[in-house]
């Protein structure tokens, strides 16, 4: 509508002489406008609009602004057509007709402007939550608002005067609100642009980047309502790239999927909307893949699901992947935790009594209240993990209702990860060295190089801490190179015969064996200090024998380099001794914990096993040696080499270098 006014004129008198607008349309329309784009977005907006509203999208605000971005958008476009099509004739129409009309397209665009910047405003988790930012950028809003629906009396946006209608001095206000947001838009993404997606960074520039480009060329062609075009290619990627139902929805259950969960949760928090949630896991879930098939699994998962949904269906229910469930409960609880629990398990007997699948659904459950969620400020994503991983333990100790002293577990994890991420910046990891006792040569020959931690805010962390953790986030990778890179740094600074050094024990973790460049990596770092691969014995844990080709192409890459390999931990998996026969290993390593075992009477079967490696012409070491009643028996079992704290605790290198130093003899 911007210069309609110079148009108007010339307009009517072609009305009047019955002459027809020539256009290039499916309709004979009376203004001079090109509604082509305009109306062919509506179908578009409408069948968006019917299909959205029949999926079950997200309960949180994030949707709200788009069913608003929508409707405003939907009612921005019938009413633009409208308005220019009425102000054309504006004399058969009464004022206050065509002031409705007109404010009804004005008030749906400013609207529409605003609601999407709140949707890029609420993605991006940018002062979301602070109240005076959301004062102060609606504030731009509310003076259009207050200016249009006072346009009647003061004529600021624009009037319906003797020539019918005329944009006034303060018209311009509507596209400098729209320019404002568009800008403050970019800012926030930007802020937020290490925290989004990759997903997210592309939907929300690209829907805004399309306003703007929308805008202009409204600007630059007048007489075609190109604005309702944009917007629609917008909503669209916006639908697409997050607001689509099917990406928080498991294709599997039909449940919604962890992404639901986190972005519910945290619009819950955020909003102070008290809930409770239910965490259930099915206990040997892998196994049960291996056994029936995972076919057969997923059948069970969909009929457990469909439980879920029809027992409580006031609640949402979400599958959170590797047979892990979780149910929120909004609202404060009428019952007690303990007491939810116990309906929870009795819901939970009849289904079992009702089940019909083939696979077995051994479930283990734990309920973190809402006094936990609400008493602390930790992520619940750690809850759930924790939940998730220790359900099953927690369940067979009688604990079912998440307690504070799990709430302290997490935190203790969630520190140990943080020093974790500090160590490997600041390359604080240590490397000890425990030696390692030939029977055969009644001496230390070698040692294995172990990672050790000391923060300066936890002090001493033990592997058994954070070795599962940066195993879980992938940290141990950079761990494994820190301390490999430091024993090398080591041997080049001693001289290994003069101490009796023969070899280092390097611990390979299943993660590091995976990787395409580990061969590479071991290599360069070897060859940049100047020591042979041969100096080393890289162990391997036990698990990885279930990736036959893998460690089979691992073993023979570290080999051909002059490398030696040994099984790691014999004992505490649940490889196959066939399979672990075919691979190019010499050496097996006995965990301490069978050995434990054996001497406290509970693996008599041990000798057998020993014997059975020696036939397979393998070298046996074995770990937990502590007394000299172990260190003995273990000689006359026919074990090669002997680990544990009988010989010494692992040693800074300063100490292991004088052990040896003290054990051959010399100086």
């Amino acid at each position: 509508m911007d210069e309609l006014r110079e148009i108007q004129k010339a307009l009517i008198t072609d009305i009047a002489s019955g002459q027809e607008k020539g256009r290039n349309s499916m309709l004979q329309w009376i203004s001079p406008f090109n509604y082509d784009f305009a109306i062919a977005s509506i179908p578009v907006q409408i069948i968006l609009l019917i299909f959205y509203g029949f999926r079950r999208n997200l309960p949180i605000r994030q949707s709200s602004y788009f069913w608003l971005i929508m409707i405003s958008n939907l009612i921005m476009t019938s009413t633009d057509i409208v308005a220019c099509e009425m102000i054309t004739i504006w004399t058969d129409f009464p004022v206050w007709s065509l002031y409705a009309i007109n404010h009804a397209f004005f008030l749906a665009f400013v609207i529409r402007g605003w609601a999407l910047f709140a949707y890029t405003m609420e993605t991006t988790r940018c002062w979301n939550d602070s109240r005076l930012f959301m004062i102060l950028t609606a504030l731009p809003t509310v003076v259009m608002i207050l200016l249009v629906l006072s346009t009647p009396w003061t004529h600021t946006i624009y009037r319906i005067g003797e020539n019918g209608y005329e944009n006034c001095d303060l018209y311009q206000l509507i596209y400098t609100g729209t320019y404002f947001y568009l800008a403050v838009s970019v800012g926030l993404i930007a802020r937020s642009w290490k925290r989004l997606s990759g997903r997210m960074r592309a939907g929300l520039l690209s829907f805004n980047l399309i306003l703007f480009i929308g805008i202009i060329m409204r600007k630059q062609f007048y007489h075609i309502l190109v604005t309702s075009y944009f917007s629609i290619i917008s909503i669209i990627i916006i639908y697409l790239t997050a607001e689509n139902p099917d990406l928080y929805r498991d294709s599997r259950t039909k449940l919604m999927n962890k992404e639901a969960l986190d972005l519910i949760q945290r619009d819950y928090r955020e909003k102070r909307i008290p809930f409770s949630l239910l965490t259930m896991s099915i206990h040997n879930y892998e196994a049960s893949k291996s056994i029936y098939g995972v076919s057969m699994v997923n059948d069970g998962l969909r009929i457990f699901a469909s439980w879920l949904m029809k027992t409580f269906p006031h609640s949402l229910a979400f599958y959170i992947r590797n047979g892990n469930f979780s149910l929120l409960l909004r609202g404060h609880p009428h019952m007690t935790a303990p007491q939810m629990m116990e309906e929870w398990k009795s819901s939970y007997d009849e289904f079992q009594k009702s089940y019909t699948g083939t696979v077995p659904m051994k479930i283990s459950a734990l309920l973190i209240p809402d006094s936990i969620l609400s008493g602390n400020e930790i992520d619940l994503g750690d809850l759930v993990r924790y939940s998730n991983a220790r359900s099953y333990d927690e369940n067979r100790r009688g604990h079912d209702v998440f307690s504070d002293q799990m709430v302290e577990s997490v935190r203790k994890r969630k520190s140990v990860e943080r020093a974790v991420k500090d160590a490997i910046a600041a390359n604080r990891f240590e490397v000890y060295f425990q030696p390692i006792y030939s029977t055969r040569e009644k001496t230390v020959q070698g040692a294995e190089a172990l990672a050790r931690l000391q923060d300066p805010v936890l002090g001493y962390i033990s592997p058994l801490d954070f070795i599962p953790v940066a195993e879980k986030n992938g940290d141990i990778m950079e761990i494994g190179r820190q301390v490999f890179e430091k024993t090398c740094i080591f041997l080049k600074t001693v001289d290994t015969k003069k101490l009796g050094i023969d070899f280092i024990n390097i611990n390979l973790s299943p993660i590091q064996c995976m990787s395409h460049s580990l061969l590479r990596e071991l290599s360069e770092i070897a060859g940049r200090h100047g020591i042979p691969m041969s100096m080393f014995d890289f162990e391997i844990t036990e698990s990885l024998v279930e990736d036959y080709d893998m460690i089979q192409m691992q073993i023979q890459g570290l080999q051909s380099m002059g490398a030696e390999l040994s099984l790691d931990d014999f004992g505490t998996g649940a490889s196959n001794l066939t399979s672990l026969m075919k691979l190019p290993i010499h050496v097996v390593k006995i965990d301490m914990l069978f050995t434990r075992s054996f001497f406290d009477g509970k693996a008599p079967f041990l000798p057998d096993l020993i014997r059975l490696f020696q036939h397979s012409n393998m070298e046996i070491v074995v770990e937990g040696i502590e007394t000299k009643e172990m260190m003995d028996t273990m000689i006359k079992l026919g074990c090669d080499y002997e680990q544990g704290f009988y010989f010494s605790k692992p040693l800074p290198p300063e100490e292991f270098k004088a052990f040896m130093a003290e054990n051959s003899g010399t100086v």
